[in-house]
């Protein structure tokens, strides 16, 4: 007869191996069943769908560029430089009056398409007032200083500088 629950002096092992091949099957199942993709779905040819506009996105911010010859917005030359300096007849008010005068009208696209929003939370957000700075390394302060002085007079009252980061 049979006990119950006594010790019949066999120990029970249990094979795990079996269980991670299941799973790693299920799991690669899974990864290759994601998508990113939108949904595609059949339109019935008795509805219409409303049609949707997007304005221009108002995180993208202004980038100057200032190599050792030029300086550029958003890929734009403006301005050749001359031994690293600015041509005299460009300075105007402490800045650089190519460069305020693209910045300023980059700043009068932003306050349009900041006009036709609705959303109170959307107004917040589409004052950008950002520039992103990318200059030579071996350029006087000066002319960094003018660039500001530049894009503060355009509106734009941050800015980003770019730096290459030393990893020790």
């Amino acid at each position: 007869m049979a006990s119950v629950g006594g010790d019949g002096g066999e120990t029970l092992s249990l094979n795990i191996m079996p269980m991670l091949d299941i799973f790693s099957i299920l799991l690669t199942f899974l990864l290759m069943s994601y998508s990113t993709d939108p949904t595609q779905h059949d339109v019935d040819e008795n509805l219409e769908l409303p049609d949707s506009v997007t304005l221009v996105t108002m995180d993208e911010v202004p980038s100057i560029v200032v190599n050792r010859n030029e300086i550029y917005v958003n890929d734009n030359k403006i301005v050749d430089l001359q031994n690293g300096k600015i041509p005299e007849d460009d300075v105007f008010q402490g800045g650089i009056n190519s460069v305020f005068k693209e910045l300023k009208k980059l700043a009068i696209q932003n306050q349009k398409v900041a006009s036709n929003l609705t959303d109170p939370e959307d107004k917040k957000k589409s004052k950008p007032g950002t520039i992103t700075i990318e200059m030579d390394r071996k350029h006087d302060f000066r002319l960094l200083r003018r660039i500001m002085i530049s894009g503060q007079q355009a509106e734009f009252i941050r800015f980003k500088l770019m730096v290459a980061k030393e990893t020790i």
